[in-house]
């Protein structure tokens, strides 16, 4: 019923259940029609487990939550491509390895696995630091002004990832008309909680704001700003929902330990799920 495809650049999104991956889904089809590339649906049966679980009774499951998602699609009356593939794999494995010949990979912010067994973020987290393209992270219940409207926010922090981290910011703030910020925050060490009161190195927000003048010469419409001032990057956020400032998306670099830490980790759930932005990550490949 559900079979691969062949190859080719496309958003897959990874489907486990939960209401987030089904925002997920919604999520990434306006992302789909404004690339005018195909959506493909990705649903992964892990047989990682005790093997007590009947196969009947998880094809079934999922085939049941395929139909919703493409059900959903359906109900958007967008003009989009979508197929759909079923896969006995763990979840990481299969959405890492479709990440090679994907655009992009999009998941929920809290899924099913989560809210079975308890584990925080096990699937996004490790997707988000290890895939070949960039990864989307779709919170539950985005903010009505999530697509079409409130700023992107591209997070640095001086690394070599930097040059990324902005030409995606660039990039997703001009497919929204939005304004784009440009946020150093100070770096992380093995050993140290990211996101900390250390000072921000200053030669990065220096750094920072040179690239920021380049990018504004070379995009003069784009409404782009450094932001460095606001003690923590998840304090910033918190200072942007109490101006009532919505944010459509997050840009950020992978590497661990840095930003991907922080906005992935159990203390920004709260702010960010009240935000109702979603995260991004800047492809790997790019940098390494």
């Amino acid at each position: 019923m559900f079979g691969p495809h062949s190859p080719s650049r496309r958003i897959v999104v990874g489907l486990d259940g939960s209401r987030a991956a089904m925002q997920a889904v919604r999520w990434a089809v306006d992302e789909a029609v404004d690339r005018n590339v195909p959506l493909w649906l990705l649903y992964a049966i892990d047989d990682t487990g005790d093997g007590r679980t009947d196969a009947a009774a998880q094809i079934a499951t999922a085939e049941k939550t395929v139909r919703s998602a493409i059900s959903t699609i359906e109900s958007l009356g967008t003009p989009v491509k979508a197929e759909a593939e079923i896969v006995r794999r763990h979840p990481v494995t299969a959405l890492l390895e479709a990440s090679r010949s994907a655009a992009m990979v999009c998941v929920g912010s809290i899924g099913f696995d989560h809210a079975v067994r308890g584990r925080i973020g096990s699937t996004r987290s490790a997707l988000a630091t290890s895939a070949h393209c960039p990864v989307a992270v779709v919170p539950r219940t985005p903010h009505p002004a999530s697509h079409g409207a409130g700023l992107v926010l591209a997070v640095v922090d001086g690394s070599s990832a930097t040059d990324r981290v902005l030409e995606l910011g660039v990039a997703e703030a001009r497919l929204r008309a939005a304004p784009l910020r440009v946020f150093t925050m100070s770096r992380a060490r093995r050993g140290r909680q990211a996101d900390t009161a250390a000072p921000v190195d200053q030669r990065a927000v220096a750094d920072a704001e040179r690239r920021v003048a380049r990018w504004r010469s070379k995009q003069p419409n784009l409404d782009i700003e450094p932001v460095s001032d606001h003690n923590g990057l998840l304090n910033y956020l918190e200072h942007l929902q109490r101006n009532g400032t919505p944010i459509q998306l997050i840009v950020v670099d992978p590497r661990r330990p840095g930003p991907v830490d922080v906005l992935l980790g159990a203390s920004a759930r709260a702010p960010l799920e009240a935000a109702g932005c979603t995260v991004m990550t800047c492809d790997r490949t790019r940098w390494l």
